[in-house]
């Protein structure tokens, strides 16, 4: 009678839970109220109200959506996390990151931009790039010196 409450949530969390399992690949949009785990390949979108996890064999062609996003594998695609992005060592990001908390271990491979902002905060302000970082403005140039008159 102890383990009451936790055995209702153990039952709660795994209906929530979606494997995509090493050796599957997926092509398409994958919709989830709980957690998604990816120890396989997935190529298009994962928007999750809950998880995402990337396991060290997971590779990922995607954007992906959800509350908390952990990273082991390899991701190309844009990261947007409404709580926390968690990036781990070992891991490959190439696109862009989006939480308001984010943790890149050391030795991860990383391109792309960060902006810590929760998604809905940096969908709605532009983004404000430091001096030499957006579109350069043509500056016209200067004209070259008149050589010197001799008399």
């Amino acid at each position: 009678m102890l383990d009451g409450g936790r055995r209702k949530k153990r039952a709660r969390d795994a209906q929530g839970l979606t494997i995509i399992g090493q050796g599957t690949a997926v092509k398409g949009e994958i919709h989830s109220t709980g957690t998604v785990r990816i120890e396989g390949q997935v190529t298009g979108t994962v928007h999750c109200e809950g998880a995402i996890v990337v396991q060290e064999s997971g590779q990922v062609a995607a954007e992906l959506v959800g509350s908390h996003v952990i990273i082991s594998g390899k991701v190309k695609g844009n990261v947007f996390a409404h709580e926390r992005l968690e990036v781990m060592a070992n891991a490959t990001v190439i696109g862009d990151i989006t939480s308001p908390r984010i943790s890149i271990a050391e030795g991860v491979v990383f391109e792309g931009q960060c902006i810590m902002k929760t998604p809905a905060e940096a969908a709605s302000t532009p983004a404000e790039l430091p001096p030499g970082r957006g579109p350069e403005q043509e500056t016209p140039a200067a004209e070259p010196p008149s050589p010197p008159q001799s008399e």
